[in-house]
């Protein structure tokens, strides 16, 4: 007969990649962790798992049992969670992951500041511009800035980010100032690549219209931080979010550019799978990261 926490067992043997991993975090004796587990491949008929003395390596029948089982564990924790949410206290686990800038600029401190406000929240956090298979990789929570398209999200508004076309005194005294968005094709712009994705167009407005201009470049990055610094250094033109560069527009380091022109206004969004209830913590979390953003509104538009 298989055994429920067998399954768990197995669960975090996958998740932590080693038998004594799993013991010396939950606990229990190296033994004790390998019988278990070759009596859920006993009461199953199958073997799950490859062992070397390196590494241990999923069958076919072991990545088929760990893709349930994951969903079987998540359940688990709501189950805990939302009962949790009933008392006084709010505990639970939750992985959340964050672009960078939003990060750096707010939440960082926010998140901070709200484990040290509930004591019993454990957090792990992943800092990156990767926009990460929530169910895959198994994360509660992410802020996005984006036009969200993903169905399987459920996501609320946060806060908007708009963004600015800007360039620093010096280039602008070195190659003039652009007024119209056309005029850009004779500028050098600095552009933003995410990944393998196509290049986009700059997004303008002109009459009401949609105006997008694909500027010419040649130079390209993943990074908005590298992209910052290549417009401060005068290098060229760069379309990044105001909350990147709010205090180099106030110190006059950047100028802003083509302001009645630009279009690009993204929303940044909390979003969690649709098969991942909010309870208690989850939800002031939320409402928590929302409030911090809002406090440093000027620096989004």
């Amino acid at each position: 007969m298989v055994k429920a926490d067998d399954i768990l067992l197995f669960v975090f043997v996958v998740e932590e990649g080693s038998f004594s991993k799993v013991s010396v975090k939950h606990e229990i004796t190296m033994s004790v962790v390998s019988k278990r587990i070759a009596r859920l491949e006993k009461a199953l008929n199958v073997q799950l798992l490859y062992r070397t003395t390196r590494k241990l390596s999923l069958t076919e029948a072991g990545k088929a049992l760990y893709q349930k089982a994951i969903v079987a564990q998540q359940a688990i924790q709501d189950a805990q969670d939302v009962v949790s949410g009933f008392g006084s206290i709010v505990r639970g686990k939750i992985r959340i992951t964050m672009p960078v800038v939003t990060a750096n600029l707010v939440l960082n401190q926010a998140l901070t500041d709200f484990c040290e406000q509930y004591p019993g929240v454990d957090v792990e956090l992943l800092v990156s511009n990767r926009v990460v298979d929530m169910l895959d990789e198994r994360y509660d929570l992410a802020i996005r800035t984006a036009d969200l398209e993903d169905s399987s999200l459920i996501g609320r508004r946060l806060i908007d980010s708009s963004w600015i076309v800007c360039a620093s005194p010096e280039y602008l005294n070195r190659n003039g100032t652009p007024e119209h968005p056309d005029d850009l094709l004779r500028h050098q712009c600095v552009l933003y690549k995410y990944e393998d994705k196509k290049m986009e167009a700059w997004k303008f407005h002109v009459n009401d219209q949609d105006y997008p201009v694909q500027v010419n470049s040649r130079f390209r990055t993943n990074t908005l931080d590298t992209l910052k610094q290549s417009a401060l250094s005068g290098f060229g033109i760069a379309y990044l979010p105001r909350a990147l560069i709010h205090e180099e527009l106030l110190s006059g380091h950047l100028v802003p550019l083509l302001s009645p022109f630009v279009a690009k206004n993204l929303g940044i969004y909390a979003v969690y799978p649709k098969t991942r209830q909010p309870n208690k913590m989850l939800n002031l979390l939320v409402e928590h990261f929302r409030q911090a953003l809002q406090r440093k509104k000027e620096y989004f538009y």
